[in-house]
């Protein structure tokens, strides 16, 4: 679990402006390993879809209830996939006081997890020689912000995918309106601003750097590349191939009743978070259904195109101090390994464990920020790994 937390929170993900996203009463601590999350009263009963008739749902019901209690979590949708079928579970409420358990159609904002689809739409594009990923970033940025590069070295999209580029966190030309949600206002010609002004302070591809803004001028490269938005591209080329038909970056009107209540640091409702240049650092919202779909996808299940792009994105492109992907982490590298990506926005947390060589993944989301979903996911991965399950009588 050490070796796990400690990739974790090299996943810095949308936090950022997490504590602009809450009010005076709820600033955040620099570290999330020292938040504090409010509890439940102490006779609260959780409820929960879980049957308890499978050694299954008997291990995910130990997993999740006294993780739920300690955290103070509203929900949780909880999707496995092993011996080729998927099972879902629902604990919480949707939002507090609705009475309605979360299932495997709940929406939730998946934040930077949709890195990990901004990785795969570029896979898909270097495939299909739209682009080359040893190409420089400035190739497809406007000819008037200056080449990114350092002593002659240039940034190139490899590089921005594997948060090794030298280009930072985050732009420093963002001053959001809306502190409650943050991103809604920064411009493709907010993100061209910036880089007209930046110049890199060390060499390309020598250090890791978690970088929302990278995987931002992906999505920004992708849709100026294609001329199409965001959304388009993460619905044409990998939602609709694979059958999966809740993944958006925006909420369509008769799905709203379904996209859950989110909640921040201390359990206050928050506002769902709107993303415009930053698209593709982590716009979309999905469900445990559609992960599932998508964790098939990664286990290399679906069309033949797609499973070339995401076994592309799966292999190691950095390996010090962090072994990295496209857009993935990956844990134990080599016939054992876990491809990983979790996502972070003001109300919701959620966290993808897949494991390929025995076609296993569990997802978790969270309908609260800073829910350490990675914790329970990954007790259950492991356990799954460990003890494959036999069909219960």
């Amino acid at each position: 679990m050490y070796i796990l937390r400690i990739l974790f929170f090299a996943v810095i993900t949308l936090n950022c402006y997490t504590t602009l996203a809450q009010n005076n009463e709820e600033q955040i601590t620099d570290s999330i390993e020292t938040s504090v999350d409010t509890n439940h009263p102490k006779n609260y009963q959780i409820p929960s879809s879980n049957r308890l008739a499978t050694s299954l749902d008997n291990k995910v019901d130990a997993e999740i209830r006294h993780y739920m209690m300690k955290k103070g979590i509203v929900g949780l949708s909880i999707g496995i996939l092993y011996n080729g079928k998927s099972v879902f579970y629902g604990y919480g409420e949707t939002a507090e006081g609705s009475k309605e358990i979360p299932n495997e159609h709940t929406i939730y904002e998946i934040g930077s997890l949709s890195k990990t689809f901004t990785a795969t739409l570029l896979a898909i594009s270097a495939d299909s020689g739209i682009v080359k990923l040893d190409d420089p970033v400035s190739k497809y940025l406007p000819d008037s912000i200056p080449p990114l590069q350092y002593e002659g070295i240039p940034v190139t999209l490899k590089l921005l995918s594997n948060h090794t580029s030298g280009i930072p966190y985050m732009p420093s030309n963002m001053h959001p309106a809306n502190k409650r949600n943050p991103y809604k206002d920064y411009t493709v010609s907010d993100l061209f601003s910036f880089y007209t002004h930046f110049s890199l302070e060390r060499k390309p591809g020598e250090h890791y750097e978690y970088s929302n803004l990278a995987f931002a001028t992906i999505g920004v490269i992708l849709e100026k590349a294609y001329q199409k938005s965001y959304e388009t591209l993460v619905r044409e080329k990998i939602c609709e191939p694979m059958g999966m038909f809740d993944t958006w970056q925006f909420i369509r009107e008769n799905d709203s009743l379904r996209f859950a209540q989110g909640y921040g640091r201390l359990g206050k409702p928050v506002s769902h978070w709107d993303l415009d240049g930053f698209a593709g650092a982590g716009a979309l919202r999905s469900t445990a259904e559609d992960l599932l779909k998508y964790a098939k996808l990664n286990m290399g299940i679906g069309p033949p195109d797609l499973v070339d792009a995401s076994n592309l994105v799966q292999k190691l492109t950095f390996s010090k101090g962090h072994y990295v992907g496209m857009g993935w982490l990956i844990h134990k590298p080599g016939s054992h390994q876990i491809i990983m990506m979790g996502g972070l926005t003001g109300g919701f947390n959620c966290y993808l464990f897949v494991n390929r060589e025995k076609q296993i993944a569990v997802v978790i989301l969270s309908n609260k920020w800073g829910s350490h979903v990675e914790t329970p996911a990954y007790g259950l991965i492991e356990w799954l790994g460990k003890s494959p399950l036999q069909e219960d009588n």
